[in-house]
């Protein structure tokens, strides 16, 4: 059976064939264009990333634009634009549509952007939403810059959005503050632009399959090995402290980034004046994959854990 991963890397394949206008092709969380012009997209589908059951329409889309925003926060890019497209019910009720923009507006206010365009189109199944961003960096920063001796670092507390999930799924209600995380994730850009402009990250990404998944690809891409120190990843406490879902529950849209040990006081302190925790959870070393290691030093690999859109859904239920 054929994985996401490999789906995406068959279909950029096919598709890049270079340009002397594109600074960062396929493969990161944004594309770059000559003049640090930066642009991603990211879909929701109802019934794959929500249920109208669990989240409203405006939710949905509130949820869509933050978690596409995201992206430019990984490369430490200010947000310019967003264009919305979306395939919607055709029973003369556009009240579904309305929603889902009023909810990705909402998210382009809260950093300060409009939407410029979009596209419609009616839907004989799931309503679908796909969120185009545009920004600018000058001096990104991509998944391929860690190297051995640096720091691995988050931001926030990771779980929540997983939790939510997994109650769902079970046919539970989720703690409220599991539901804000799944529903509401936080604005990074702020952090994502200081790392960047102030040359504290050397590789960064955006935690959205899972801490374990998404530290494989910063190891992919910098020809490293990432140690996880699991006794220091934050649990989120809305998921009760629950590791496995810190690890690979996804959905949580926080920043992970390498760093020179040298950093540490100037990170801490930059936590501090945007008032987001910064952890440290781990080291890059020579090699390749991602290895978990606990308080007693005793590692194991990581494995192939966390989401996977072409292979059995974790937890059962839409993601």
């Amino acid at each position: 059976m054929i994985t996401e991963r490999e789906l995406v890397e068959r279909l950029a394949a096919m598709g890049w064939k270079g340009s002397r206008a594109v600074l960062l092709g396929p493969g990161d969380d944004a594309a770059v264009l000559r003049g640090g012009f930066t642009i991603s997209t990211d879909i929701a589908v109802e019934g794959v990333h929500f249920r109208f059951d669990w989240v409203s329409a405006e939710e949905a889309g509130f949820r869509a634009g933050a978690a596409a925003l995201s992206d430019l926060a990984a490369m430490g890019a200010v947000p310019l634009a967003l264009l919305v497209s979306m395939a919607v019910p055709g029973d003369g009720d556009h009240s579904v549509a309305h929603d889902l923009q009023r909810g990705v507006r909402r998210s382009g206010d809260r950093v300060g952007v409009a939407i410029i365009g979009g596209d419609v189109s009616r839907s004989p199944g799931p309503v679908v939403l796909d969120v185009v961003v545009v920004g600018k960096a000058v001096g990104f920063v991509s998944r391929g810059g860690a190297e051995p001796d640096h720091h691995l670092w988050v931001s926030g507390s990771l779980g929540g959005a997983g939790a939510a999930v997994s109650a769902w799924s079970v046919g539970k209600s989720p703690d409220p503050a599991a539901r804000i995380r799944f529903a509401a994730p936080p604005n990074r850009i702020p952090l994502g632009r200081a790392l960047a402009g102030r040359g504290i990250a050397r590789s960064m990404i955006d935690l959205s399959d899972g801490l374990i998944p998404d530290a494989g690809r910063i190891a992919a891409m910098s020809g490293a090995r990432i140690c996880i120190q699991t006794h220091r990843v934050p649990a989120d406490p809305c998921a009760g402290g629950d590791l496995n879902l810190a690890l690979v529950g996804g959905e949580d849209y926080e920043l992970m980034f390498t760093a020179n040990p040298g950093m540490e006081s100037r990170i801490l302190a930059l936590g501090e004046e945007l008032s987001v925790p910064l952890i440290r959870i781990g080291m890059v070393e020579a090699g390749t994959g991602v290895v978990l290691e606990d308080e007693r030093g005793r590692r194991t690999d990581a494995g192939d854990a966390g989401f996977d859109h072409f292979a059995t859904p974790w937890p059962d239920g839409p993601r």
